[in-house]
């Protein structure tokens, strides 16, 4: 009984990592993360934290949320009235053999275990706030290049794209993209605060 961790865990370090190697010997599986320390269970939803107000940093990180959201929407690659009529293909015993010698069974295997996670009513709502900030508040014609800036970068980050590549291939240096991106940013953020948009 005095090997058993108290509830109260004044114990030293020394003291937990002893009464846990004991519980193990003694075969109990709730003794042995004694050592670690008592921790509460981890909440299965990741709290939001929010600023107390509009900065370009938190406008840059709605932005990538809603470009991540967006990615997650169940969307059709093709049009409704073309869609496969072939009927499913069933394999025999040579032909699995030949795709697990390829390693072509295990390929289709993931392609067929992949789950998508459709975003909540309340992500698609921040979602489309944001992806509606740089037409509402960049929309004039010496904001044309702030605005493609603010959007690039928050796709790339949310896609997690090599950027070096693609400003080769818009022909922009990183200071003068990197410029941009702040300048516009700014700009939301000052009218976020301005038009008293909640913060959410």
């Amino acid at each position: 009984m005095a090997d058993r961790l108290p509830d109260d865990s004044d114990l030293t370090l020394e003291q937990r990592a002893v009464a846990a190697a004991r519980a193990e010997l003694r075969g109990e599986r709730t003794g042995i993360l004694g050592a670690s320390g008592r921790i509460p269970p981890a909440p299965l939803v990741r709290e939001r934290r929010l600023p107390d107000r509009w900065s370009f940093i938190h406008v840059m990180g709605r932005m990538e949320e809603a470009f991540r959201t967006l990615r997650r929407l169940p969307l059709p690659t093709r049009p409704r009235g073309y869609v496969n009529s072939m009927p499913i293909h069933l394999y025999d015993r040579a032909d699995l053999n030949s795709q697990l010698e390829t390693h072509e069974l295990e390929r289709m295997a993931r392609l067929r275990n992949r789950v998508r996670i459709p975003p909540t009513p309340a992500e698609i709502d921040r979602m489309e706030e944001a992806l509606h900030w740089p037409i509402r508040f960049l929309s004039g014609l010496e904001y044309q290049h702030v605005a493609r800036a603010v959007n690039l970068a928050a796709l790339w980050a949310a896609v997690d794209a090599d950027v070096d590549r693609g400003l080769r291939r818009i022909k922009l240096t990183r200071r003068t993209f990197n410029a941009r991106k702040l300048q516009g940013l700014r700009i939301i953020a000052d009218e976020l605060i301005r038009r008293r948009v909640p913060i959410r």
